[in-house]
């Protein structure tokens, strides 16, 4: 596990990379303080996850690592306006937030993306 002073002094996640996925307009700054706040609590998170590893050293973290904190949070920053797990009603019925995102787990090397390790 990667040692935070190890690592690029920001991100993964940044406030403009949350506000681009969510194609958020200059002007709106309404949300900044919250989306802060959970890019902050991303960052915590993914720093201590073995694909913050390869930025060792960097200056910067792997694209993939920046852009699958970005998606996090902005996940996250939406997750509140479904806080019982419904997103929408369709014809069928409740359609509901997906427990995992698959498209973070892949850029974020999670769960089935993970690469081989020897304890």
């Amino acid at each position: 596990m990667p040692e935070l002073t190890d690592l690029p002094a920001q991100g993964p996640a940044t406030l403009g990379g949350v506000r681009a996925f969510l194609r958020y307009a200059e002007a709106d700054v309404s949300d900044n303080a919250e989306l802060e706040g959970i890019a902050a609590a991303v960052n915590a998170l993914v720093r201590t996850w073995p694909c913050c590893a390869e930025s060792q050293g960097a200056e910067a973290f792997t694209a993939n690592v920046t852009r699958g904190a970005d998606m996090m949070a902005g996940r996250l920053f939406r997750r509140r306006e479904s806080p019982a797990g419904v997103a929408a009603f369709g014809e069928l019925g409740a359609v509901y937030v997906m427990r995992n995102d698959p498209d973070v787990a892949m850029l974020l090397g999670l769960g089935s993306w993970a690469k081989p390790m020897v304890g």
